[in-house]
């Protein structure tokens, strides 16, 4: 098991999970529950972290996740889903109606 990533945020974490969730590479969120410890303990080793399941994963997850982070953001007010001609807004990133993930 190897540690991805890390962030204050647990949202960011959780983001990247679902990430990697969608390419198939198998990760778990450690300190989910954490930060009430911030007190008693030093901040950063409550912080949310991402770890990849499989070593020979991690190459792959360091990849996709780098290629995640510095992709443009589409820069549009909606799209239409090819599977159905739905009509979404910008921020969704899946078709509510099929389902079909946004191009």
């Amino acid at each position: 098991m190897k540690k991805l990533y890390v962030s204050q945020s647990l949202i960011d974490v959780e983001s990247r999970k679902e990430l990697m969730d969608q390419a198939g590479i198998q990760c778990i969120v450690k300190n989910q529950r954490s930060a009430m410890l911030g007190g008693e303990v030093p901040f950063v080793e409550v912080f949310p972290e991402l770890w990849v399941l499989r070593d020979e994963d991690l190459e792959q997850a360091e990849t996709l996740l780098k290629n995640w982070e510095e992709a443009q953001p589409l820069e549009t007010t909606s799209w239409t889903c090819g599977s159905c001609d739905e009509v979404h807004q910008k921020e969704f990133t899946s078709c509510w109606k099929c389902n079909q993930e946004r191009t």
